[in-house]
């Protein structure tokens, strides 16, 4: 009885010391998170550590790097939040494409592209950095590659599973379209006039606009089918 008893309370003390380290670790990841929105991906870990508020042997007990730390950050910030049911709500027959993209634009806006993500983003694609083309191969396959299909269904292709390296081109204007409205709000603290989803439907109907004219014209005459590696 009284092995059982102490058994117990180890897994108690266990159970807590666990929590306790999970908790400092998640601490850590949000002033991290809070320290590169504000000023970028640089310096050493040192400073970080400094200026996060934690001593250096800490930040290392619980991140070997700082490169694992920022991807735990981007972790946090963008794979922890994709949500897979985007890529169904693309594809669903019952709306427009029109309606489809607006839906998925603003969803993802207000989910990804927070104040922390796209200041983290903007400095990363800045300085060329890893977390940035990361981003983007995700980004590619996920988002940019479904709206591809869906924009040669829409505009008539005998091919609309054949996404071709100008698709994806093409489907990336519109998220670059929307990166910029946050942009403009969290970097350069100008916020859309009347508000963000109102700003995203306006560039979905401008991209639709141009897209329509630009891929139709591509694939009547034939080019730009080349399929895309990957």
């Amino acid at each position: 009885m009284q092995e059982r008893r102490n058994s117990r309370l180890a897994e108690i003390t266990i159970d807590r010391a666990d929590a306790q380290a999970a908790s400092r670790e998640e601490a850590i990841v949000d002033r991290a998170t809070q320290f590169f929105a504000d000023h970028g991906l640089h310096g050493n870990t040192r400073d970080l550590a400094r200026s996060i508020g934690v001593s250096q042997p800490l930040l290392y007990h619980y991140f070997p790097s700082k490169d694992a730390l920022i991807a735990r950050v981007v972790d946090r910030l963008f794979e922890d939040r994709w949500k897979p049911e985007w890529r169904d709500g693309l594809r669903r027959a019952d709306l427009s494409l029109r309606q489809r993209l607006e839906q998925f634009c603003i969803d993802y806006a207000e989910t990804i592209l927070t104040r922390d993500w796209t200041r983290i983003l903007f400095f990363a694609s800045l300085a060329g950095m890893d977390v940035h083309k990361r981003h983007q191969a995700v980004l590619r396959e996920r988002a940019l590659r479904p709206i591809a299909r869906e924009l040669r269904r829409e505009f008539g292709s005998s091919r609309p599973e054949g996404v071709s390296t100008a698709d994806l081109e093409l489907a990336q204007r519109l998220h670059t379209a929307v990166f910029q409205v946050a942009v403009r709000r969290w970097v350069f603290d100008q916020p859309p006039a009347r508000s963000q989803a109102v700003a995203i439907r306006e560039e979905v109907a401008f991209f639709l606009h141009g897209a329509r004219s630009q891929l139709g014209e591509r694939l009547g005459n034939g080019q730009g089918l080349k399929l895309a590696v990957g």
